[in-house]
């Protein structure tokens, strides 16, 4: 009897340290993704934003160039803390801005999560900021062109 105890303690000592070894070996490979979108800004074509069209099925990025002027446009800035701001500005006659903030990570080689935790009105259509206690997570397929990326939700 004594022997079935010391086998069974063993066996789940040893099942606990595989299973906790597979955990880290998951969390150590979901972080190895390369992170090309670190410091960058990007244009979104069709002035969208990313978090606030829910039902948008695909953005279209291009590098922002900070030598260019530009009036109108909607963007996404990418920090090098994993954090995300998508944002619109306007030319005067338009004074109702957008901001969307969060957080983003790779999930696969080719694939985003991006954590929205907060909308901003401010301007003509100013309102309180809305926070959001557990983030709306949006997932999307990243495929390059050139100096171009396309986001595509599933």
């Amino acid at each position: 009897m004594r022997n079935n105890i010391i086998i069974i303690f063993s066996a789940l000592v040893t099942l606990s340290s595989v299973i906790s070894c597979e955990k880290a070996k998951e969390k150590a490979v979901s972080k190895n993704f390369d992170n090309y979108l670190n410091n960058s800004t990007w244009l979104i074509k069709n002035e969208k934003l990313i978090g606030s069209e829910t039902d948008e099925k695909q953005f279209i990025l291009t590098k922002k160039n900070d030598t260019a002027v530009i009036w109108n446009f909607s963007a996404v800035e990418f920090t090098d803390k994993n954090k995300f701001r998508s944002y619109n500005s306007w030319e005067c006659g338009n004074d109702c801005f957008t901001a969307i903030d969060g957080k983003y990570q790779f999930v696969e080689t080719s694939k985003v999560e991006f954590q929205i935790e907060n909308i901003a009105h401010t301007g003509t259509c100013e309102a309180p900021v809305e926070h959001f206690a557990k983030p709306k997570i949006i997932t999307l397929e990243v495929a390059k062109f050139g100096d171009s990326l396309v986001l595509n939700k599933n």
